[in-house]
């Protein structure tokens, strides 16, 4: 039985989806995040929130950059493949 060819298109296309959906579920993550210390118990210091609040923002920028240039390149490199030769 022969192997079947590896295709590199359907691996871009998967690689570009499955950063959309991780790009898309960003803000529920940071939605979840944020509303952590609402459970923490009415005696933790105001303090302790607001450093927690500000790393969690932190991070998800950082995330977010990183999602985002991912993105791009792997659109950037999909087109490449996609478009014509330029002669």
């Amino acid at each position: 039985m022969e192997k079947p060819a590896h295709d590199p298109m359907a691996t871009t296309t998967s690689r570009q989806r499955r950063l959309g959906e991780a790009a898309k579920l960003v803000p529920v993550l940071a939605a979840v995040l944020m509303l952590v210390p609402v459970l923490w118990a009415a005696g933790s210091a105001t303090s302790s929130a607001l450093v927690y609040l500000f790393t969690v923002w932190g991070i998800l920028i950082v995330l977010s950059v990183f999602l985002s240039r991912s993105l791009t390149r792997s659109l950037r490199e999909g087109g490449a493949k996609d478009a014509p030769p330029a002669d």
